[in-house]
């Protein structure tokens, strides 16, 4: 009797050191803090995989919206925040730019933040007004290089609208105007008009008007061309290699953050995003590919190498 009690328990003890033991956030409610303002597509894809969550780590997982100097106080509130997997950035590429046009941020973003998983990556399109003249990109260059005014729009000093322009310029040796807006919208409603030549954004946002033929797409800045655009050429294709953007959304939690902790976070995003119904959602919004921590986490490294130089050569500066 005394054998069959004593074995009891040990069998407790073990139950109760593996649920201590079980990697798990601290804190009840999980905090997926967007860097901007409701309603824009950070925080559309925040929603989107938020209730998955739930479901998939046990807890409560709520959006905060935090928004302010592009970006720069949310991530530096999450920066802050304690490392028990209870608070979350959800960035995107500008987080990386931010540490090439900014010179005074309140955190290391190659330090104080550390990926967890990619949600997924949209592809970048570059179109034209249709009554431009060009079809293609060398079409552009070309125009631009022969001592035609060409200008080009962005959501603002900084953006990765911006810097998309300026790596067109620096590739290609052509040589278009900034006019920078307070947002993608009135850039577009801008070129629409004829008052602007040429911008690029995600494919998903500028695909309606390119089936519509309101715009021309030109090129795409990647390897694979969209399912959205199939007829829209590669920047490969058009003979620029060197033109490759997309913008990622991924999730990071503070350094220091437990690995089991981590790993737990990392598996539930996953699910999550490849769940059908969640990927049919992202998909709609043109993210594809999501990926893990260490493929994340490489994907990171490479785009610091890259961008910092990049903007550092071409002088962009935005005070956060």
């Amino acid at each position: 009797m005394e054998e069959t009690f004593m074995q009891r328990v040990r069998a407790l003890l073990f139950l109760l050191s593996c649920a201590v033991a079980a990697p798990s956030p601290a804190a009840d409610v999980v905090k997926l803090v967007v860097p901007f303002a409701a309603g824009g597509p950070v925080d559309q894809v925040a929603r989107i995989i938020a209730p998955g969550l739930t479901a998939a780590l046990g807890k409560t997982v709520v959006v905060e919206n935090r928004g302010g100097a592009g970006g720069v106080v949310g991530a530096n509130y999450v920066a802050k925040s304690p490392a028990d997997g209870g608070t979350l950035l959800v960035a995107t590429s500008g987080y990386v730019m931010s540490a090439g046009t900014m010179t005074q941020l309140p955190y290391d973003p190659r330090k104080d933040l550390e990926p967890v998983a990619l949600i997924g990556q949209v592809q970048t399109l570059m179109i034209a007004r249709p009554d431009l003249g060009v079809r293609t990109l060398r079409e552009l260059v070309d125009k631009s290089k022969s001592g035609a005014r060409i200008s080009y729009g962005s959501s603002g000093v900084g953006s990765t609208m911006h810097i998309g322009g300026e790596m067109v310029n620096v590739y290609t040796g052509s040589q278009m105007l900034h006019v920078p807006y307070r947002g993608a919208a009135p850039a577009i409603a801008d070129l629409l008009a004829g008052q602007i030549d040429a911008l690029n954004a995600d494919v998903t946002i500028l695909a309606p008007y390119v089936r519509e033929g309101k715009v021309r797409g030109l090129v795409l800045f990647d390897t694979q061309r969209s399912k959205q655009l199939p007829d829209v050429p590669t920047s490969v294709e058009a003979g620029y290699p060197d033109l490759q953007m997309s913008n990622a959304y991924g999730i990071l939690a503070p350094a220091g953050t437990p690995e089991a902790t981590r790993r737990q976070l990392e598996q539930a995003i996953l699910k999550v995003a490849r769940s059908p119904e969640v990927s049919d959602k992202l998909g709609g919004m043109g993210l594809i590919g999501p990926m893990g921590t260490e493929q994340f986490k490489a994907k990171l490294a490479s785009d610091f190498d890259r961008w910092i130089p990049f903007l550092k050569k071409t002088g962009i500066q935005v005070q956060p």
